[in-house]
């Protein structure tokens, strides 16, 4: 088991990449589409709420003298472990939402580019939606049609001897079998 000073280093260590974390989401969140924002922010309430939570055992571990600190290890490893699992739940949720963004996004993001590569023209936004509509089925097919196989080793063919070299071979064969046997009575 871990000193309190080890594992008040852990909790502050932890503490520290969850922060990070979480402003890189908040980052992304702001790019995200409009109507998945309320169920990130929800998401990202509640990892600000675990890392409070979080705060507040790094407090009552500071707080504790070093012979209450055997008393409470055990708790506060378990409420540590069980706290740290949900927050790593959460933030996984909240990166799987930003990674998948809805068809509609990515297609809407693709006619901008499409109307952009255009030189930004007027009254053709439905022929930039239809292209990138084309563009975004043809990206899924590519991704959903399985991984070429490797190609086979082809195996070449044994050169096989030429008829008159076959026979050759045979008369060969059976000069050498006539010699073992030795000469033929008549």
């Amino acid at each position: 088991m871990d000193t309190k000073e080890v594992f008040k280093e852990r909790i502050e260590a932890q503490l520290s990449k969850w922060k990070s974390t979480i402003e890189g989401l908040k980052t992304t969140i702001a790019q995200a589409e409009v109507d998945a924002k309320a169920k990130l922010h929800d998401q990202l309430d509640s990892l600000h709420d675990k890392r409070a939570k979080a705060e507040k055992i790094l407090e009552d571990i500071s707080a504790t003298s070093h012979d209450a600190w055997d008393q409470v290890k055990s708790g506060a490893e378990q409420g540590w472990t069980e706290l740290s699992r949900a927050a790593r739940n959460t933030m996984a949720k909240v990166q799987e939402a930003i990674a998948k963004p809805k068809p509609d996004e990515e297609i809407r993001q693709i006619a901008y580019q499409v109307w952009r590569d255009e030189g930004c023209p007027d009254g053709r936004h439905l022929d930039h939606w239809v292209k990138a509509e084309s563009i975004w089925h043809a990206r899924q097919e590519v991704v959903a049609s399985p991984a070429p196989s490797p190609r086979a080793k082809v195996k070449r063919a044994r050169k096989t001897a030429t008829p008159a070299k076959s026979r050759a071979r045979k008369s060969k064969t059976a000069a050498k079998e006539d010699l073992r046997r030795g000469p033929k009575d008549t």
